[in-house]
């Protein structure tokens, strides 16, 4: 079942919120931990593709999935992903553990060129296939990079007003599609020596294992860190219309770091790290750039924020679940800024969202 886009909201949960469990696969670490340390070294993956060629002949650059063939068609990339994913969660105990109600919410790309018509549900229909227990309901949000952090705050409602046990935010995109890149190209947001300001497009996929602590605590799980708050808003100025209907100056997502105030404001714990989807756009660096002039009071410093679009490529719907992997691989290995982390991303359509995690303590900061 595809949702609509969720209504413009900050969202605090009324009881605490834990994840339990990380998963990642990435071009540059099939896990969590082996990606987090790519990252954190700045190793990149990006690389040129093996016989897709841009309109001026040269090999189109993009970091590719290291197990997946290039020949492999988009949709069956994205099950594989997907699939795969989730399998890495603790025993896989969001599918399938003690008959606990599950709800899994499936983000899934922007409807684009070259991606399969209905791809959320053709991808809804896999898990159904390999896991499909009676418990388990899955729902389907096809919002592109903003999907994972709207879905961490349905999952959260969820698990607040008690409609479901657990709840898993698996996030999967993958533009290695030669249509879509073909589309990429031609529109300019394909990187390369013609298109300046394009982007590297990536694939992956990762999810997060969401739910109460003593919930956590029963299946001998451990509690990695407190979802806080989820705030959402729309940003007017899309980047497909910017500069013809006027100029992004970051109103949306200055609205979403905005609704995260009440946290903040209470127990003056401000944001210490932030991760986020920019991806070389001019556009995506200008509306950050709006956005840290309205709401710099909300961090200790506001230029702490990590954009791996370098290492791994752009990789879209799946954004929010890896953002939750990275940050927790820097609090609890000990290279963070701090214990209070912001995961935010921007998707065409102009959803914006922020997501706020909380980790303990952790001991002073290591060298990079």
């Amino acid at each position: 079942m595809t949702m609509p886009t969720p209504s413009v909201a900050a969202y605090l949960p009324r009881t605490p919120v834990w994840l339990a469990g990380l998963s990642a696969r990435t071009p540059v670490g099939l896990r969590p931990e082996s990606a987090a340390a790519a990252v954190r070294a700045g190793i990149s993956a990006i690389s040129e593709h093996p016989f897709f060629v841009d309109r001026n002949g040269e090999p189109m650059r993009l970091a590719q999935d290291a197990v997946i063939g290039p020949e492999v068609p988009l949709a069956e990339r994205m099950k594989e992903l997907l699939l795969s994913t989730l399998l890495q969660l603790p025993q896989a105990a969001a599918l399938s553990a003690n008959g606990l109600r599950t709800l899994l919410i499936i983000c899934a790309p922007e409807p684009r060129p070259g991606l399969p018509d209905g791809i959320a549900e053709v991808l809804g229909r896999a898990v159904m296939g390999r896991f499909g227990p009676a418990n388990l309901r899955v729902q389907c949000l096809a919002n592109g990079h903003a999907a994972g952090m709207f879905a961490f705050g349905m999952a959260a409602k969820a698990i607040d007003e008690g409609k479901t046990d657990l709840a898993v935010v698996a996030g999967v995109d993958s533009y290695h599609d030669y249509q879509t890149l073909e589309w990429m190209d031609e529109t300019g947001q394909l990187k390369s020596e013609v298109n300046r300001d394009g982007f590297f497009p990536g694939e992956g996929a990762g999810a997060c294992l969401l739910a109460r602590r003593n919930l956590i605590s029963e299946l001998g799980l451990e509690a990695l860190a407190q979802l806080s708050a989820v705030s959402t808003a729309p940003e007017r100025i899309t980047i497909k219309r910017h500069g013809e209907d006027g100029v992004c100056v970051g109103e949306g997502l200055s609205s979403a770091f905005l609704g995260l105030e009440p946290v903040i404001g209470t127990d003056r714990r401000k944001i210490t790290d932030t991760y986020c989807d920019l991806n070389g756009q001019r556009y995506r660096s200008e509306e950050l750039v709006y956005t840290i002039l309205r709401v710099q009071h909300l961090s200790d410093e506001a230029t702490h924020y990590l954009h791996p679009a370098d290492c791994w490529g752009d990789v879209g719907a799946a954004s929010g679940p890896l953002f939750a992997a990275l940050a927790h691989a820097a609090a609890s290995k000990g290279y963070s800024h701090g214990s209070r982390a912001a995961l935010w991303a921007s998707s065409e359509g102009g959803q914006r969202a922020v997501t706020l995690l909380d980790f303990s303590a952790n001991p002073p900061r290591k060298a990079a």
